[in-house]
């Protein structure tokens, strides 16, 4: 009686882990980029979003300029 106790704790113990491992691998890889900026009335060039960088990075982990279509954004690294 006493082995089956311990084959069940043992399985408990291992079906737990399997399910913690890839939740947190998961939410520890979950940063990704978001449009927090832009257009012609914001930024009509790509100089003026370029002057927005440093100030964007005291707040997110990594910021960036993108052009697309003519318009100007400012993505995030959150």
């Amino acid at each position: 009686m006493k082995a089956w106790r311990k084959r069940m704790a043992y399985g408990l113990t291992v079906a737990a882990a399997a399910v913690a491992i890839p939740l947190a691998a998961g939410t520890a890889s979950a940063a990704s980029w978001h449009d927090v900026a832009g257009g012609p009335e914001m930024y009509p060039n790509m100089a003026a979003c370029k002057a927005d960088i440093p100030e964007a990075k005291k707040h997110y982990k990594d910021a960036t300029c993108v052009e697309n279509n003519g318009r100007v954004s400012l993505w995030a690294l959150y």
